[in-house]
């Protein structure tokens, strides 16, 4: 159970075992030859409505100037801090930064990746209406580099749009971009694993293969980019690494009978995607098949 009065002090700032502030957020970013984007996604930080968060950056092993980046951002703030490390990829760095961060709750933001300025005042509010919750996440924005955005409605599949069950996360991923979950959840999980593409499905998925429950909101809080090319590029990688989490957690032992059912269902659909994306991609290429595929989708009822 959330102690309430730990609540209301780290809400407020302030805790019980010591006079230092504590910020009711820890946001922990990954920076990886984000030189480009690195500046955007702080400033999104910075430009929040909701005043009482840190920012842990994690360098990891970064061959451009992400580096001297961060520390001249981190100087101009002292909400920000700076680890750097040798590279380790976005799960260890996401490892890194949760054993830096001092708050109980944690908002995953890519180097790459934007908040929207209500993202934490709406968050907090979420977190606080629903104290039984672990994990928290919000609908946003997929942006192009043509500036264009389309929105990202996860919740429209959900038998609850309020909430993402095992299940339902099985079959699809929900929308990630400044997801918040608390530090047990990290605990209980172990952290991210370090070994696998698009860790962060797994880690979902084991969240509330423990019980963690989650709450969402419709409200768009965030933007996601993406690269045409870079998506078609990764569309099997993707799917490959879903395959690797869904596999993970029925080894697990986890799993009730229905989720197992619905883990084994995902599985045999995924699987059943990849030799149809593998052959597309051979044939066509990958840009040239990812846009025939799009196109398929949406035109299924």
């Amino acid at each position: 159970m959330v102690d309430e009065g730990d609540e209301m002090r780290a809400r407020s700032g302030q805790t019980s075992a010591s006079p230092k502030p504590q910020p009711r957020f820890s946001v922990v970013t990954p920076a990886y030859n984000a030189s480009a984007t690195l500046a955007e996604t702080v400033a999104s930080v910075r430009a929040q409505t909701f005043a009482n968060w840190e920012l842990v950056i994690v360098d990891d092993g970064s061959t451009d100037g992400t580096l001297t980046l961060a520390q001249r951002l981190a100087a101009d703030d002292p909400r920000i801090r700076v680890v750097t490390q040798a590279n380790r990829g976005s799960g260890g760095a996401y490892n890194t930064a949760v054993r830096e961060a001092r708050s109980d709750l944690l908002v995953m933001l890519s180097a790459d990746d934007v908040l929207l300025p209500e993202h934490l005042a709406a968050m907090d509010a979420l977190v606080a209406g629903h104290p039984e919750a672990s994990v928290f996440t919000c609908n946003g924005y997929y942006e192009y580099p043509d500036g264009s955005r389309e929105p990202a409605d996860p919740q429209a599949a959900w038998a609850d749009p309020a909430q993402c069950t095992l299940a339902e996360l099985l079959r699809a991923c929900f929308y990630g971009v400044g997801a918040v979950f608390r530090r047990r959840v990290f605990d209980a999980v172990g952290g991210f694993r370090e070994d696998i593409y698009a860790e962060d499905f797994l880690f979902w998925l084991l969240a509330l293969a423990y019980g963690f429950s989650h709450d969402h909101t419709a409200q768009p809080l965030s933007v996601h980019r993406r690269d045409g090319v870079q998506k078609s590029a990764r569309a099997i990688a993707m799917r490959e690494a879903d395959a690797v989490a869904i596999r993970a957690v029925i080894r697990s032992g986890l799993l009730g009978d229905d989720d197992l059912t619905a883990a084994r269902s995902s599985l045999a659909r995924l699987e059943r995607n990849l030799v149809l994306r593998r052959s597309a991609h051979r044939m066509l290429g990958p840009v040239l098949a990812e846009r025939l595929i799009g196109r398929i989708h949406r035109r299924r009822p």
